[in-house]
């Protein structure tokens, strides 16, 4: 509940976006990123996964098959552990402790990367088959959060409320259309799988690396039982 005075208060439908840095990425920055665009140079085609082909471009984008954390990559058991964790938790404040991050198991049904280079983007799109989805971003080349413009190669999510009857004005701005987070190199990003978000294109000339996955959160055996 939010309170103020006398008025009362409580959120309905809310669309929480976490945010946490990973404590570990200096030690493994390089060699995944290493890892990562050995990967991409050895695709036989650019968008491997052979998904959603028509929200991509025909160059700037390069995208693995949906098996990353499974692949033997120095340092990749670390960031999914991480994700992992973080996850949970995310699960424990989006319920107000409800849920207790202890009491679930994390799914990763997919996980992936991103290579972008100059003319990349991936058009707006939600995911299916999973409650939470999540950026992991690597190395973000030649990105600039901008307040007053699209950022170059930022991740933009749109509301998934409408605004009022189309009418916008002070009263409804929490409703804003999308949302550009400000990010950087290191940070995970974790969202409920209902937003709808895109790449915005990218025009820098260094390589863009970003990690994303999919999961599915189930309650524990003993959870159920209780």
């Amino acid at each position: 509940m939010l309170y103020s005075n006398n008025l009362q208060g409580i959120q309905l439908w809310p669309s929480m976006i976490f945010f946490q840095l990973w404590p570990e990425f200096n030690r493994f920055r390089y060699v995944l990123s290493k890892a990562i665009l050995d990967l991409k140079h050895q695709q036989s085609s650019a968008i491997e996964s052979n998904i959603a082909l028509n929200a991509k471009p025909r160059s700037g984008l390069y995208e693995s098959n949906f098996d990353l954390f499974s692949m033997d990559i120095p340092g990749i058991a670390d960031l999914s552990r991480f994700i992992e964790s973080s996850l949970k938790l995310a699960v424990q404040v989006a319920h107000s402790g409800a849920i207790q991050a202890e009491s679930v198991t994390v799914k990763f049904t997919d996980s992936w990367y991103h290579v972008t280079t100059r003319g990349g983007f991936h058009d707006a799109h939600w995911h299916h088959g999973c409650s939470w989805c999540g950026i992991f971003y690597l190395d973000l080349g030649d990105y600039k959060h901008d307040e007053n413009h699209s950022p170059n190669g930022g991740s933009r999510f749109y509301s998934p409320i409408g605004s009022g009857g189309a009418h916008r004005d002070a009263g409804n701005r929490y409703m804003h259309p999308h949302f550009d987070p400000p990010l950087q190199d290191g940070l995970l990003l974790i969202f409920p799988s209902h937003l709808l978000h895109s790449g915005l294109p990218y025009s820098g000339a260094k390589e863009r690396i970003v990690i994303a996955f999919n999961a599915q959160v189930h309650a524990n055996s003993k959870t159920q039982r209780s």
